[in-house]
């Protein structure tokens, strides 16, 4: 099965590893002397607070992924609304903050025309919470000058 290489399918497995033997280690855990079950508790610790930033990190790819793919059609409609038709589909990039909070969103290409097309913007709204618009602050540029500017992609 593919996975567009975003390593996905190895991280949950890893998941699902570690919280196997984190079960061992509590039932082996409990037959053991108050210095190795001190021992035991530091290292569940620490194994807890690796999944935990696991699946923060998955989560950020989840949205991340969700947003370029969203913003690439939709930024796409922006430059064709204001007469700069995208010749093909826009490169989009974008960073979530680590508590999922805002997402940064940039998008690139080039026009039917031959221009430098490019969109950035920063949304606080979490990607597929409505399936046709994303609500934020979005640009576009073509040649470095402004051809729009929205606080709603799609819609």
């Amino acid at each position: 099965m593919a996975h567009g290489g975003s390593g996905q399918p190895d991280r949950m497995k890893r998941h699902r590893a570690t919280a196997l033997t984190l079960a061992v280690v509590l039932v082996g855990a409990a037959a053991c002397s108050d210095d190795t079950q001190d021992a035991v508790e530091e290292d569940l610790e620490t194994a807890i607070t690796e999944v935990v930033d696991a699946l923060d990190e998955t989560s950020e790819d989840a949205v991340e992924l969700a947003a370029r793919n969203f913003a690439a059609v939709q930024a796409g409609q922006e430059f064709e609304d204001a007469g700069h038709v995208i010749d093909g589909v826009l490169t989009c990039e974008a960073d979530a903050t680590n508590d999922l909070t805002a997402v940064e969103i940039s998008c690139t290409g080039t026009t039917v025309d031959g221009g430098e097309a490019s969109m950035t913007g920063t949304t606080s709204e979490f990607p597929g919470v409505s399936f046709n618009e994303l609500d934020g602050d979005f640009v576009g540029t073509v040649d470095g000058a402004e051809v729009f500017s929205t606080e709603r992609l799609g819609g």
